[in-house]
Protein backbone atom coordinates (compact mmCIF):
# COMPACT_ATOMS: atom_id res chain seq x y z
CA UNK A 1 0.00 0.00 0.00
CA UNK A 2 2.94 1.92 0.76
CA UNK A 3 4.49 1.93 -2.66
CA UNK A 4 1.00 3.18 -4.35
CA UNK A 5 0.98 6.22 -2.58
CA UNK A 6 4.66 7.08 -3.28
CA UNK A 7 4.12 7.23 -6.99
CA UNK A 8 1.58 9.62 -6.97
CA UNK A 9 3.84 11.72 -4.58
CA UNK A 10 7.04 11.26 -6.65
CA UNK A 11 4.97 12.52 -9.71
CA UNK A 12 3.12 15.24 -8.32
CA UNK A 13 6.63 16.78 -6.83
CA UNK A 14 7.95 16.33 -10.44
CA UNK A 15 5.52 17.83 -11.86
CA UNK A 16 5.25 20.79 -9.42
CA UNK A 17 9.50 21.66 -9.99
CA UNK A 18 9.28 21.60 -13.75
CA UNK A 19 9.06 25.15 -15.05
CA UNK A 20 8.66 26.77 -17.98
CA UNK A 21 12.04 27.82 -20.59
CA UNK A 22 11.34 30.68 -21.95
CA UNK A 23 14.76 30.78 -23.09
CA UNK A 24 14.01 28.93 -26.30
CA UNK A 25 13.93 29.69 -29.35
CA UNK A 26 11.50 28.74 -31.85
CA UNK A 27 12.33 27.74 -35.21
CA UNK A 28 12.26 30.39 -37.97
CA UNK A 29 12.40 30.33 -41.47
CA UNK A 30 14.06 33.04 -43.58
CA UNK A 31 11.72 35.26 -46.27
CA UNK A 32 12.55 36.94 -49.43
CA UNK A 33 9.43 38.79 -51.04
CA UNK A 34 9.62 41.92 -53.38
CA UNK A 35 6.38 43.60 -55.35
CA UNK A 36 7.46 42.72 -59.57
CA UNK A 37 5.56 45.21 -61.34
CA UNK A 38 2.81 45.64 -59.03
CA UNK A 39 2.64 41.29 -57.92
CA UNK A 40 3.71 40.82 -54.80
CA UNK A 41 5.96 37.33 -55.09
CA UNK A 42 8.38 34.98 -52.92
CA UNK A 43 12.07 34.61 -53.38
CA UNK A 44 12.35 31.85 -50.86
CA UNK A 45 13.32 28.58 -52.99
CA UNK A 46 15.90 29.16 -51.30
CA UNK A 47 17.06 32.00 -49.93
CA UNK A 48 21.10 32.11 -48.66
CA UNK A 49 23.59 34.75 -47.47
CA UNK A 50 27.00 33.38 -48.05
CA UNK A 51 30.20 35.46 -47.10
CA UNK A 52 32.73 34.23 -49.04
CA UNK A 53 36.69 35.78 -49.97
CA UNK A 54 37.36 38.30 -52.43
CA UNK A 55 40.13 39.18 -54.62
CA UNK A 56 41.20 42.15 -52.46
CA UNK A 57 42.07 40.04 -49.44
CA UNK A 58 38.14 40.98 -47.80
CA UNK A 59 35.05 39.28 -47.84
CA UNK A 60 32.00 39.74 -49.86
CA UNK A 61 28.29 38.97 -48.70
CA UNK A 62 26.15 36.89 -51.40
CA UNK A 63 22.70 37.74 -50.90
CA UNK A 64 20.16 35.75 -52.99
CA UNK A 65 16.50 34.78 -53.46
CA UNK A 66 15.47 32.57 -55.71
CA UNK A 67 11.58 31.72 -57.25
CA UNK A 68 10.88 28.37 -58.64
CA UNK A 69 8.29 29.01 -61.99
CA UNK A 70 7.97 25.79 -63.56
CA UNK A 71 10.23 22.50 -63.29
CA UNK A 72 13.27 23.98 -65.68
CA UNK A 73 12.43 28.09 -65.37
CA UNK A 74 13.41 30.18 -62.01
CA UNK A 75 13.57 33.65 -61.51
CA UNK A 76 16.81 34.92 -58.72
CA UNK A 77 17.25 38.26 -57.14
CA UNK A 78 21.18 38.70 -56.06
CA UNK A 79 23.33 41.41 -54.61
CA UNK A 80 27.11 41.21 -53.76
CA UNK A 81 28.51 43.36 -51.06
CA UNK A 82 30.93 43.67 -48.89
CA UNK A 83 30.82 41.79 -46.08
CA UNK A 84 29.80 44.36 -43.28
CA UNK A 85 29.13 41.96 -40.46
CA UNK A 86 32.67 41.03 -39.57
CA UNK A 87 33.08 44.30 -38.66
CA UNK A 88 31.39 46.73 -35.95
CA UNK A 89 29.16 48.31 -38.62
CA UNK A 90 24.93 47.71 -37.76
CA UNK A 91 23.91 48.37 -40.92
CA UNK A 92 24.74 49.57 -44.61
CA UNK A 93 22.88 51.16 -47.81
CA UNK A 94 23.62 50.95 -51.24
CA UNK A 95 22.65 52.33 -54.09
CA UNK A 96 21.62 50.67 -56.97
CA UNK A 97 22.35 50.88 -60.46
CA UNK A 98 24.42 49.23 -63.76
CA UNK A 99 27.63 49.52 -62.05
CA UNK A 100 26.74 47.24 -58.93
CA UNK A 101 27.15 43.67 -58.56
CA UNK A 102 23.86 42.25 -59.05
CA UNK A 103 21.10 40.75 -61.08
CA UNK A 104 17.68 40.04 -61.30
CA UNK A 105 18.02 36.77 -63.17
CA UNK A 106 16.16 34.41 -65.32
CA UNK A 107 17.53 30.83 -65.77
CA UNK A 108 15.95 28.08 -68.33
CA UNK A 109 17.83 24.83 -67.79
CA UNK A 110 17.04 21.87 -69.37
CA UNK A 111 19.03 18.72 -70.34
CA UNK A 112 20.93 19.90 -73.23
CA UNK A 113 21.59 23.65 -72.47
CA UNK A 114 21.03 26.43 -69.85
CA UNK A 115 20.35 30.00 -70.65
CA UNK A 116 20.45 32.70 -68.46
CA UNK A 117 19.49 36.54 -68.94
CA UNK A 118 21.25 39.13 -66.49
CA UNK A 119 19.18 42.12 -65.88
CA UNK A 120 21.57 44.78 -64.65
CA UNK A 121 19.69 47.11 -61.98
CA UNK A 122 19.12 50.82 -63.30
CA UNK A 123 18.00 52.66 -60.24
CA UNK A 124 17.45 51.63 -56.29
CA UNK A 125 18.75 51.24 -53.01
CA UNK A 126 19.28 48.15 -51.06
CA UNK A 127 19.81 48.54 -46.88
CA UNK A 128 20.98 45.75 -45.02
CA UNK A 129 20.81 45.17 -40.98
CA UNK A 130 22.66 42.78 -39.09
CA UNK A 131 20.25 41.01 -36.49
CA UNK A 132 22.85 39.39 -34.66
CA UNK A 133 26.58 38.32 -36.05
CA UNK A 134 25.34 35.47 -38.24
CA UNK A 135 21.60 37.05 -39.25
CA UNK A 136 21.09 39.77 -41.92
CA UNK A 137 17.79 41.34 -43.06
CA UNK A 138 16.77 44.43 -45.24
CA UNK A 139 14.99 46.05 -47.61
CA UNK A 140 15.00 47.19 -51.58
CA UNK A 141 13.92 48.76 -54.36
CA UNK A 142 15.15 48.98 -57.91
CA UNK A 143 14.18 49.19 -61.54
CA UNK A 144 15.48 47.37 -64.70
CA UNK A 145 15.57 47.35 -67.90
CA UNK A 146 14.51 44.56 -70.91
CA UNK A 147 16.73 44.59 -73.99
CA UNK A 148 15.54 42.94 -77.48
CA UNK A 149 18.61 40.65 -79.29
CA UNK A 150 19.60 44.24 -80.99
CA UNK A 151 20.17 46.25 -77.63
CA UNK A 152 16.95 48.07 -77.73
CA UNK A 153 15.11 49.00 -75.16
CA UNK A 154 12.10 46.79 -74.83
CA UNK A 155 10.61 47.92 -71.19
CA UNK A 156 10.94 48.22 -67.73
CA UNK A 157 10.32 46.24 -64.84
CA UNK A 158 9.86 47.85 -61.29
CA UNK A 159 10.58 45.76 -58.15
CA UNK A 160 9.58 47.64 -55.22
CA UNK A 161 8.68 46.54 -51.55
CA UNK A 162 11.11 43.85 -51.35
CA UNK A 163 12.33 42.63 -48.25
CA UNK A 164 14.53 39.58 -46.58
CA UNK A 165 14.35 38.79 -42.80
CA UNK A 166 15.78 35.94 -40.46
CA UNK A 167 18.66 35.49 -43.45
CA UNK A 168 21.78 33.30 -42.00
CA UNK A 169 24.83 33.75 -43.35
CA UNK A 170 26.77 30.48 -44.00
CA UNK A 171 30.40 31.31 -43.35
Amino acid sequence: MKRLFYFPAILTLLLCSCKKDDGIRQLTFPEFTASVNGNQLSFAEPVTAVSRPDNAGGYELVITGSRQITADSAVQIRFTIPDFTRTTAVSVNHALNSNFNGNFIEAKQTTPSSQFRYHFFQNGQLTVTAQRKDMIEGTFIFKYFLFDALGNKTGEVAVSNGSFKEVIIER
